[in-house]
């Protein structure tokens, strides 16, 4: 495989979900921190699917207030 066509977000590691929240739908939201080659970053969305949210963070403890920032917000716009 070409070293160029793969994606980059393949090498992210996984670190900690901060939450997950069931859907109607079947789905489940979760809110993921992950180590990527800029640093630690932030993603929330479906399981397995891009994120709807994603901000780089300086340090775990970011990570967990804007975690539950989004976590508000996903379950509001949810309950709408």
């Amino acid at each position: 495989m070409d070293p160029e066509t793969l994606d980059v977000q393949s090498t992210d590691r996984a670190i900690l979900t901060y939450w997950k929240l069931p859907r109607s739908n079947g789905q489940t939201l979760a809110c993921t921190s992950y180590r990527t080659a800029a640093g630690l970053e932030l993603r929330a969305g479906v399981d397995g699917e891009t994120p709807v949210r994603q901000a780089n963070v300086a340090t775990h403890a970011e990570a967990q207030r804007l975690a539950e920032v989004w976590r508000g917000q996903l379950a509001r716009a949810a309950a709408a």
